[in-house]
């Protein structure tokens, strides 16, 4: 079995996949939850959580898209035919920079690979709501 190159293997792979997996591999298990807390609180203090989620849903959207591509040995101008748009339009989807995707094309993106996508609305876990109501 021939080898390939760690770098080679993490080719459009996201940052925090990489690094999970790193973290994984030398035993570390998951990331320290006190760290990941204090990411969001900062980024929420800064008026930047939100802006910071979408661009990572959006990265994670577009690995899933590529990969499914890849396993289907579809090309672009294939997906864009499927989808019924234009090649510059699949172009927009798939650069995690461009953040004004609309649903209407990701359900049409994941309907041309036979997939469906969910979309949800969560409550947001307040980590300090819950320790006032404990004291």
């Amino acid at each position: 079995m021939a080898r390939t190159s760690r770098k080679k293997r993490n080719e459009g792979v996201p940052q925090g996949v990489v690094r999970a997996r790193v973290d994984r591999a030398r035993g570390s298990g998951s990331p320290n939850p006190h760290l990941r807390r204090w990411v969001a609180s900062f980024l929420g203090e800064e008026g930047l959580f939100e802006e910071a989620s979408a661009r990572a849903i959006k990265e994670v959207l577009v690995f899933q898209i590529q990969n499914a591509m890849k396993r289907e040995g579809l090309a672009k101008v294939d997906m864009a035919r499927r989808m019924a748009t234009s090649r510059a339009a699949l172009d927009r989807l798939l650069d995690p920079e461009n953040g004004s995707v609309t649903l209407a094309t990701l359900f049409r993106a994941a309907s041309a690979l036979g997939s469906e996508l969910k979309v949800e609305l969560k409550k947001r876990r307040n980590p300090r709501a819950g320790a006032r109501r404990r004291a």
